[in-house]
């Protein structure tokens, strides 16, 4: 077969066809920013193969806060307060039509991840509160995703999200605990919100639509309501429910889409085939998630490309001996008729990449250069 440049290939791969070869995602590699080398010159080696041997995807965002132009700096303030050595407190406050909204978040003095501690709404009157802020449609100027693609150029693709997903936004608001006990207690509310940001979610596609943005559009935060932290119910009725209605929008205007979502979700695939998505990462298998990569294929690898499911805790604690039969037993599994992208579970962690990670993702390159090329050799 001729060979492919990446850009075809991940679009055949998307499209469950046969590309040349498998392609090679590595989730969290920018070999264009750069970016893990301004982390540390650990990850250049990395990142050079990735270069040279992956296939690359890159995202862009058109979200603003909850999808209104109205929550801006003239409604939002933030107060600071030193909690401790190793910590600041910032409380981030909204001032709406009904009253103040506000959420604090602990944000680390040396560089780690910030954790947010508590939530918008912790009550029904807040819920009204937020529902006062006037909607005012987000226009993202679309001229930065065009240049992206680009630069870009035939080394990968582009991913254009309208603003992730309705559960996200709901998630942003109430937390996992009070989504959890809201979701047996109070599920009209949760539905009220959800329709509420469903209309904008669908507001923002046919806006990106008519600017030509895509073709490939991406979509995460289903996970939030995907088991183990809720039953498979509310996957289908907080998720199916309203994301399909966005990705019709999509779909209609010849996009395609990529939906990232974590945990055991063997129950859900019936779910994925209703949203009719195109690629789903990062299939988990036993004991991570609960979904064998085969199993998966057999399911919905006629209409969805598998993209995974290399874990990253084997990239930093297997040897490159395990990793090279994982990457292969993943290409038998579901490479066969295409439909399949090798990629790591989640993009590098640590602040550092040790050598072991290092080498193991070189072995996962290098066995799905060497064993991915159509026709298939395993």
């Amino acid at each position: 077969m001729k060979s492919m440049t990446s850009c075809q290939r991940l679009a055949a791969a998307f499209r469950c066809q046969e590309p040349d070869r498998v392609p090679i995602q590595v989730r969290g590699v920018d070999t264009i920013s750069r970016v893990l080398i301004k982390r540390h010159e650990s990850f250049r080696p990395l990142v050079e193969a990735v270069a040279q041997h992956g296939d690359l995807t890159q995202s862009w965002g058109a979200s603003c806060a909850f999808l209104t132009r109205w929550i801006n700096s003239t409604n939002t303030f933030t107060r600071v307060e030193k909690r401790n050595e190793d910590f600041n407190v910032h409380y981030h406050t909204i001032r709406t039509p009904k009253g103040d909204l506000t959420c604090s978040t602990n944000v680390s003095t040396k560089g780690h991840p910030p954790m947010r501690e508590t939530f918008y709404v912790k009550s029904l009157e807040d819920v009204e509160k937020f529902l006062s802020i006037p909607y005012a449609p987000h226009r993202p100027d679309c001229a930065p995703f065009f240049k992206q693609v680009e630069a870009l150029g035939e080394q990968g693709i582009v991913l254009a999200s309208p603003g992730s997903d309705a559960i996200t936004y709901v998630h942003e608001l109430l937390g996992s605990e009070l989504l959890a006990i809201w979701s047996i207690e109070e599920r009209e509310t949760i539905h009220r919100l959800l329709r509420v940001f469903n209309e904008r979610l669908c507001d923002t596609a046919k806006y990106l639509v008519s600017q030509k943005v895509g073709p490939l559009f991406s979509s995460s935060g289903q996970e939030y309501v995907a088991p183990p932290l809720h039953p498979p119910k509310d996957f289908y009725d907080f998720v199916v429910k309203y994301d399909k209605e966005v990705f019709a929008i999509l779909r209609d205007a010849g996009g395609m889409i990529h939906v990232h979502c974590h945990g055991p979700i063997r129950d859900l695939q019936d779910g994925f085939l209703e949203m009719n998505i195109n690629c789903l990462h990062p299939i988990e298998a036993p004991p991570m998630g609960n979904l064998p990569l085969a199993e998966a294929k057999a399911k919905m690898g006629h209409k969805i490309c598998l993209e995974g499911n290399i874990q990253i805790g084997d990239m930093y604690s297997c040897t490159p001996q395990e990793i090279e039969q994982t990457t292969i037993a993943a290409i038998r599994a579901a490479g066969r008729g295409g439909g399949l992208i090798i990629c790591p579970t989640a993009s590098p962690y640590t602040p550092t990449l040790p050598d072991v990670a290092l080498q193991n993702y070189l072995a996962m390159i290098r066995t799905a250069r060497e064993y991915g090329t159509y026709p298939l050799r395993v």
